[in-house]
């Protein structure tokens, strides 16, 4: 259950962190769409950055901490 949680909270931060870079970095471009189209450029990058580089990433630094665990 805790890696759970821990697999949770490291996906919404790093989530988190790429909306707000995509939003400092685009922002004013991206104000002058309308509300559907944001959010259509926003989850398509969201999501393909979630599932082909962070969820991977996060799997692997999990695997490795429990490695790391079990070896003490």
């Amino acid at each position: 259950m805790k890696l759970r949680l821990v697999f949770l909270l490291l996906t919404w931060l790093s989530a988190f962190v790429i909306v707000m870079a995509l939003f400092l970095a685009f922002g004013d471009e991206l104000r002058d769409l309308p509300l559907a189209l944001r959010a259509l450029a926003i989850s398509g990058v969201l999501s393909i950055s979630m599932t082909q580089v962070v969820v991977p990433l996060i799997n692997r630094l999990l695997r490795l901490a429990a490695l790391l665990g079990t070896r003490r």
